[in-house]
C-alpha cells in the first residue's frame, strides 16, 4: 500500500511540474506577443508630419503624372495616392496631361518627425 501512494505521489508531482512548465510557456508566449505588438505600435507612432501647400507648375513636353509624383510626393509609397490627388485637384477626367498646360500640385513639407 505504501508503494502505491508513492507512485501516486510521483505522478501527482509530475503533473504539477508539467502544469508549471505549460503555464510558464504560456506566459512567455503572451509576453512575447505583447512586446512584438508594442514594438509595432511604436513604429507606427514614429510618423512624420507634413504641412501641405500648393504650387502651380507648367507641364513640359515629356512630363507624366508619374514623374511629377516622383518629384513632389512625400515618399515612394505615396506615388499612386499623390497622382490620384493631382487628378482630383485638377479635375482631370482621364489622367492625361499636356505640355503647355498648368497643374496645381500639392507640396508636402516636413513639419516634425516623432
Amino acid at each position: 500500500m505504501n508503494t502505491c501512494r508513492r507512485r501516486y505521489g510521483k505522478r501527482q508531482h509530475t503533473r504539477i511540474n508539467n502544469n508549471i512548465i505549460m503555464l510558464t510557456v504560456a506566459i512567455i508566449l503572451v509576453l512575447s506577443i505583447t512586446l512584438i505588438g508594442r514594438m509595432s505600435l511604436v513604429r507606427a507612432n514614429e510618423s512624420v508630419q507634413y504641412e501641405k501647400s500648393f504650387q502651380t507648375i507648367e507641364i513640359e513636353s515629356g512630363d507624366t503624372l508619374s514623374a511629377i509624383a516622383q518629384e513632389f510626393a512625400p515618399s515612394e509609397a505615396d506615388y499612386q495616392d499623390y497622382m490620384n490627388e493631382v487628378i482630383e485637384i485638377n479635375s482631370l477626367k482621364d489622367g492625361q496631361i499636356h505640355a503647355g498646360c498648368y497643374l496645381m500640385v500639392p507640396v508636402y513639407t516636413v513639419v516634425s518627425s516623432k
